[in-house]
């Protein structure tokens, strides 16, 4: 057993021998040597690998590039994806220091910048072909004479007059409608604003088969409809397509759609007059759609209002032993 020990100590030190004297300290310039070449195959091994790797990179963005598209196309926000489409994007408006215009004989509100002061109208139905009640009109201080828009309106119509919403007065048939056409839809469900009201949204351009061009928000509730509409300058040609004109030179507007609620009605209540049971008067005579005493020289005023107990003055001449008629004037 013991000679096995020693023929595999022995084997051992003929293997490691070799290595042994390579460390051996006669022999530091070898040992110097094989340090170095250690170093320099670290160095390049390295340097190969930081080259391979950015290689590699490019070679993967090239063809990302072409059969993929590059990685700033796929990932597009909404606006890169309107700038790559042409479409204009309106810069934000601010609308925190908007005046709020508030109507409780319709029950609604609505918002308008807070420059157009003193602007507000109304027009009530008077031509026949008129189906509307009343128009509100929101219009600008300034003339920006290069903006087509003056401003817009809310046109309130009664349902029961008006059921449909081709039946407002906004909606213009064209002169040579072909019957039967399937092209004549114009509208569209949308909702806009806080209280996310559901609207129809009308936007005909003029290669409409059956309506005119025209462009407005349709909301109704109870017992009216309500049409929100950009009002064009006087004198403005008609637009091709009008809503693209608005959201380009009347941002306002859509803002300003947005921006309408519906509140609660609120209307004076008229008080009746008093019914007069008394007799009238079997002789007077009418000034200003009164009656008043006849006589000349009479002074009914002077008669210290008559006696209350005494018989009913029927001459709208008061005398004292008379009481007041309540159908004359004194």
């Amino acid at each position: 057993m013991e000679k096995q020990k020693t023929k595999t100590n022995d084997f051992f030190k003929k293997i490691f021998s070799p290595i042994k004297h390579i460390f051996d300290r006669k022999n530091e310039p070898l040992l110097h040597t094989i340090e170095w070449i250690f170093i320099l195959i670290a160095f390049f091994g390295i340097g190969f690998s930081m080259i391979y790797y950015q290689k590699t990179i490019k070679l993967y963005e090239k063809l990302s590039d072409k059969y993929l598209g590059s990685k700033d196309a796929i990932i597009q926000t909404a606006e890169e994806e309107k700038l790559f489409t042409g479409e204009t994007i309106a810069e934000p408006i601010d609308t925190t220091d908007w005046d709020t215009y508030r109507n409780q004989w319709y029950g609604f509100e609505v918002h308008h910048p807070d420059t157009w002061k003193n602007n507000t109208q109304y027009k009530t139905a008077t031509e026949k072909s008129a189906r509307y009640e009343t128009i509100y009109k929101f219009r600008k201080d300034d003339d920006e004479e290069e903006n087509p828009f003056s401003g817009y309106d809310v046109v309130v119509y009664s349902a029961q007059k008006v059921p449909n919403i081709e039946n407002t007065n906004e909606i213009r048939k064209k002169d040579d409608i072909s019957e039967g056409t399937d092209a004549c839809s114009f509208s569209e469900e949308v909702n806009l604003g806080e209280e996310n009201n559901q609207y129809q949204k009308v936007s005909i351009k003029d290669d409409n088969l059956c309506y005119e061009p025209i462009y407005f928000y349709n909301i109704s509730k109870g017992n009216y409809v309500y049409n929100i509409i950009p009002a064009a300058k006087e004198d403005t040609e008609q637009f091709s397509n009008p809503e693209e004109k608005a959201n380009k030179d009347f941002p306002e507007f859509k803002e300003a759609v947005s921006s309408f609620k519906f509140i609660p009605i609120v209307r004076p209540q008229v008080k009746a007059k008093p019914k007069i049971t008394a007799r009238k008067p079997v002789s007077a005579k009418v000034v200003n759609g009164k009656l008043v005493c006849a006589k000349k020289n009479d002074k009914p005023g002077k008669s210290k209002n008559g006696n209350k107990k005494g018989h009913l003055d029927l001459e709208c001449c008061l005398d004292p032993d008379e009481t007041p008629n309540p159908w004359c004037t004194y």
